[in-house]
């Protein structure tokens, strides 16, 4: 009897031991899903309308003069990282300034070519950044009364005649929307001097443009390459 109790507690006790051993199977989870990554790049289009200034000045009297037009243009915007982007841009401006002398006024557009490159600092939905800009005026208008003249021709426009080239700093704030939408405002001003002239003016007249412009633009994400 005492060997048919002890063969039966052995079984119980070996049972037992081996059910402690049985590894707990869990449930299977589903794989981890990457989380989406934000856009890393972008190209856009922007318009919209500006105020200009223009400015003859030397070292005793400044003559000023203001006048309103547009721009319109592209962008290519790279991410740096989260808040940080580069953005370089190719638009067509019209700067320029309506001069009021004593006995006439002159009107003067440039059409220029430019190239804004954009260090942006980027926070949610807003952007904010500052960065060189380069112009070449494909065509000068200055506008009389009663004629109009080249505005980069010295035979033509005499003492008011300018140079094609400027460079100058430009600054931007702006905020998107929903699908793509944005709008900004900007600020450029011109630090190099197109002041050409005739020759018959003092060596000591600069001028420079200013610009203070809005934009509405659209832009879309650049698919990734695999």
């Amino acid at each position: 009897m005492k060997k048919i109790i002890a063969f039966v507690a052995t079984i119980l006790v070996f049972n037992f031991i081996h059910a402690q051993q049985k590894t707990v199977r869990r449930p299977l989870q589903p794989p981890a899903q990457p989380k989406p990554q934000p856009p890393q790049a972008w190209l856009g289009i922007f318009a919209g309308p500006h105020l200009n200034f223009l400015d003859y000045y030397d070292k005793v009297a400044t003559i000023e003069g203001t006048n309103t037009n547009f721009h319109a243009g592209i962008f290519y915007q790279k991410n740096i990282n989260k808040n940080f982007a580069l953005q370089p841009e190719l638009l067509f401006s019209i700067r320029g300034g309506k001069i009021n002398n004593i006995d006439s006024a002159v009107n003067i557009s440039l059409m220029n070519i430019e190239l804004p490159v954009n260090f942006l600092f980027l926070y949610k939905q807003l952007m904010m950044g500052a960065g060189p800009y380069f112009a070449y005026g494909i065509k000068g208008k200055l506008k009389g009364r009663k004629d109009e003249r080249n505005v980069y021709d010295a035979t033509a426009s005499f003492e008011r005649t300018l140079k094609r080239y400027e460079s100058g700093g430009n600054f931007m704030i702006g905020y998107t929307f929903k699908k793509g939408i944005f709008i900004t405002a900007q600020f450029a001003a011109g630090l190099t001097d197109i002041y050409k002239g005739d020759g018959s003016a003092p060596h000591n007249v600069h001028a420079k443009t200013r610009v203070f412009g809005l934009s509405l633009g659209y832009r879309f994400e650049i698919p990734k390459e695999e």
